[in-house]
């Protein structure tokens, strides 16, 4: 069953350690329509044993990939139960002479209903203090089967939009990426490049996402996911966190502003074309030329790659004040708004407020994208941290509204 944090808040923590069943047999008398042909692993409860676990899921900033998440559990241990030598657990399979505590096993945490983390076990750490055990548990989602995953012979794909390419990609035999898909059409027309043999899928396919301007990650629930910029761009804000009672209220916040993200000149080339360079002589006049150059890009045509540079020297040609992280202690928020901080997913767009005290400006509000989730959970508190993105929306024209029904650089009729 679910084990109740302090604040009412439940955690289940699944994990596939068990035997194989619902097995179809033909001509069973116990078939009730759940059987499946090959058996399947169902997940056993294992939440009245964790002692902590966190998740880990994300990336560090706009222009890294987005990395396998992670979920690191602390169990106890002291009946032997997750000892994967423990022929008396309940979870060893006599008929095979295995433990069912064992790697690639399926995993999967929630809190209510709603899933926090959905991957595979890939280390089991056991740990004896005399009398007392502790397991530690660590698994990884399915980014893990990408980034072990390589094309076989050389190929080359057709001239194809993103979202085709990724799922093509995913599709070929010697990948056959098992996991269910959230794909994008996209937006990107992507060249008819070859693709060496033994190419990474998982490097591949975050050069697509970088082409795009998209997001690839695995969402909370193990949908292997791929975003393409127009949802980005024109995503509403699905949350507001403030700390003066107008949003859900947090508990910490950073700011960053600094030249990480000054780029005042951008060189982006596709595979076998020319530099495109775009500059904003402005900038550089007031910092220095600060370039950021994209290598092979997997864009159609050099006028692609133009596009790309002229967009980023827009958005990244002068240094930005910005939130970089909020810290929330869900355990404590009431139960509709820690269920919308938990249904939050990369790319989420929120609006961030922030009140100061002396000063001016007296406030300052602005929206964000979601590009990193992590959880700290021990029995009497939940802690989540959200790692921030500046999100480049582009807002419908509302006319005769005073904020929205102008036409300028932020305004599309739509």
């Amino acid at each position: 069953m679910a084990s109740t944090l302090v604040f009412g808040e439940k955690i289940t923590v699944l994990a596939a350690l068990g035997f194989i069943v619902r097995e179809f047999t033909l001509d069973s008398s116990t078939l009730d329509g759940t059987d499946v042909l090959d058996g399947t692993l169902d997940g056993v409860d294992i939440s009245p044993y964790v002692q902590s676990l966190s998740i880990n899921r994300g990336r560090s900033d706009a222009f890294s990939s987005f990395r396998s998440g992670t979920c690191s559990i602390v169990l106890n241990n002291n009946d032997r139960r997750f000892d994967p030598i423990n022929q008396s657990s309940p979870y060893w399979d006599a008929t095979t002479n295995k433990s069912g505590v064992a790697p690639r096993r399926r995993f999967e945490v929630l809190s209510g209903t709603t899933s926090l983390f959905t991957g595979r076990i890939t280390d089991i750490d056991v740990e004896y203090s005399f009398d007392l055990s502790t397991v530690t548990i660590i698994a990884a989602d399915d980014f893990v089967l990408i980034a072990n995953a390589f094309t076989g012979d050389a190929f080359t794909p057709s001239v194809e939009l993103s979202g085709t390419r990724v799922t093509n990609i995913l599709d070929r035999p010697e990948i056959n990426f098992p996991s269910t898909r959230n794909i994008d059409a996209g937006v990107a027309s992507l060249g008819a490049y070859q693709v060496t043999a033994n190419t990474n899928a998982g490097g591949y396919l975050q050069r697509v996402a970088q082409a795009e301007q998209g997001l690839f990650f695995c969402a909370a629930n193990g949908d292997l996911t791929f975003t393409d910029r127009v949802s980005s761009v024109f995503a509403t804000s699905v949350a507001t966190f403030a700390d003066d009672g107008t949003g859900i209220k947090y508990q910490g916040i950073d700011t960053i502003y600094d030249q990480k993200f000054l780029f005042n000149r951008v060189q982006a080339t596709v595979e076998g074309g020319l530099v495109q360079a775009v500059d904003d002589a402005t900038s550089q006049t007031e910092f220095g030329i600060a370039t950021l150059s994209l290598d092979n890009l997997l864009l159609g045509s050099d006028a692609d790659a133009l596009t790309l540079a002229t967009q980023l020297v827009d958005t990244y040609k002068d240094p930005q004040y910005r939130f970089d992280n909020i810290r929330l202690m869900v355990s404590a928020l009431s139960d509709p708004n820690r269920d919308s901080v938990l249904a939050l997913e990369m790319g989420d767009v929120i609006t961030v407020t922030r009140t100061f005290a002396t000063g001016t400006p007296a406030s300052v509000s602005d929206d964000y994208g979601v590009e990193r989730i992590v959880h700290q959970i021990t029995p009497d508190r939940h802690i989540v941290t959200l790692g921030l993105y500046v999100a480049d929306l582009v807002f419908s024209l509302i006319l005769d509204d005073v904020t929205f029904g102008v036409l300028d650089a932020d305004n599309a009729l739509t």
